[in-house]
């Protein structure tokens, strides 16, 4: 059977793993809503939400480390009907290591899971068992028998935290090579650049920056995505780019592919020669660990927005505004400078929830009926080393969520801004003119309708009346 795995947005793993390793006289279970993404590698589930039971729903049963009361669970598989989502019940063993699942785990898990797939028959279902460090597990397909298996786990806070079956191999680096910057990292952290997969959407002034920072860092393997060739105006601002590659009208996913390859850490590229949301560059992005985003449109943004809530990918987005000022005063500045870095880690907020884009924005960029109709950019300025600036926070950005060097926590408030509580440090703005980057911070609205709707909705899955 396909490798299964299981995504856990921010806010959710925490309450999920307090619930399930819960000391009492009996153990506790949660129940997840998920939904799935069969497209991205492996099967993969995606929890939506959690639901509990309250202490009066568990009853005594001598030889079973937990039994409730199967009304309790109505409230959650009436919501998993009307959402169209398969049920997983969650428990924990209390050790590090693989779990093991018990007579009892297997027993229950096959009478539970029947009934909830002849109530969503098109969603998976499982009976998932937690130890501190691994998960074990009884999942069924749609139209499959019951299976039992070891899911990769993806948590998602501070910084991504995978729980993987077994050992991810013994591969070499070359330490000297890392010297330096194991220090920050550690060695299960450079391990873990050398198999992450990063998306750098854009590849202009910003993203050419990100991809050559990425691959001075070690990460394994680049979706390089652009669609445009490289032309005179560039050669300020792409770093690496050549006056022949101007001339030969190269792409610019190759100009950075060869940088890439040129810095010989041994980043492998994929290219895409396609602007999103096109089905090769959706097809692609939807593989990444980490999607980093240098696009120069609202729109784009709007995509990648939506991709990486849907399939819970962390996102990174970078951008810089530089525009002359008409009638500047005496000695004071020519221009404004303005850019920012957004971390956005599926559970926290989004680009909607702290007003970077709205419909109302996105109207105002279009002077057409279609997103190919945007508006005139000439007046706006590139300069290469104000680019590097955020480009190269938006790689630390990539390098804390990959190996969490300051931090790994699984709750808001891992990611709280300093003496602000209730407000999510990752939004920072660049004021270029003082050459400061500031973390603004942002909060998740819980009115949102677009977290509310996209965040884990994962693929569509159509289905018809029996």
């Amino acid at each position: 059977m396909t490798e299964i795995g299981l995504r856990v947005p921010l806010g959710v793993g925490a309450p999920l793993m307090e619930t399930v390793f819960r000391q009492g006289r009996h153990e506790y279970v949660a129940l997840g809503l998920v939904s799935t993404a069969g497209d991205i590698g492996r099967n993969t589930m995606l929890l939506r939400r959690v639901f509990t039971l309250d202490e009066a729903a568990y009853v005594r049963a001598p030889g079973h480390g937990g039994a409730w009361r199967g009304t309790a669970m109505i409230p959650a598989i009436e919501a998993a009907m009307n959402e169209g989502l398969g049920l997983v019940v969650f428990h924990a063993h209390p050790h590090d290591g693989p779990p093991r699942l018990s007579g009892d785990d297997r027993s229950s898990a096959g009478r539970l899971l029947q009934m909830f797939a002849a109530r969503v028959p098109y969603r998976p279902h499982g009976s998932i068992v937690l130890s501190r460090t691994q998960a074990a597990g009884l999942i069924t397909m749609p139209g499959a028998p019951m299976v039992e298996m070891a899911p990769r786990v993806r948590w998602l806070g501070a910084s991504i935290t995978d729980w993987q079956p077994g050992s991810r191999g013994h591969r070499i680096l070359d330490s000297a090579a890392f010297a330096r910057q194991n220090l920050v990292v550690r060695d299960d952290g450079q391990l873990t650049l050398a198999d992450a997969r990063v998306a750098v959407v854009g590849l202009g002034g910003g993203g050419s920056h990100v991809a050559q920072d990425l691959a001075h860092l070690g990460v394994g393997e680049l979706v390089l995505v652009d669609a445009d060739r490289v032309s005179s105006t560039d050669q300020h601002r792409l770093v690496g780019l050549t006056s022949l590659d101007i001339w030969l009208r190269r792409s610019k996913t190759r100009v950075i592919r060869r940088a890439v390859r040129r810095i010989g850490m041994g980043t492998r590229c994929e290219m895409i020669m396609e602007r999103v949301p096109g089905p090769k560059a959706i097809a692609a992005l939807k593989r990444a660990d980490v999607i980093v985003g240098c696009v120069d449109n609202l729109h784009a943004r709007a995509d990648l927005q939506d991709m990486a809530w849907r399939f819970l990918i962390p996102y990174v987005d970078m951008g810089v505004n530089i525009r002359t000022i008409e009638i500047p005063e005496t000695d004071g500045p020519r221009v404004t400078i303005g850019g920012n870095v957004l971390t956005l880690i599926p559970g926290g907020f989004c680009m909607w929830c702290c007003g970077f884009l709205s419909r109302e924005k996105l109207a105002a960029e279009l002077r057409g009926p279609g997103r190919n109709y945007f508006e005139n950019r000439g007046g706006e300025a590139q300069v290469v080393s104000m680019n590097g600036l955020v480009a190269s926070q938006a790689a630390t950005e990539v390098l804390q969520l990959l190996t969490g060097f300051v931090g790994t926590g699984l709750t808001h408030g891992s990611l709280a801004l300093d003496g602000q509580p209730g407000i999510q440090r990752g939004f920072r703005k660049l004021d270029g003119v003082r050459g400061t980057l500031q973390d603004w911070g942002a909060s998740r609205r819980p009115d949102c309708s677009f977290c509310n709707e996209i965040l884990g909705a994962g693929s569509v899955v159509w289905t018809s009346p029996r």
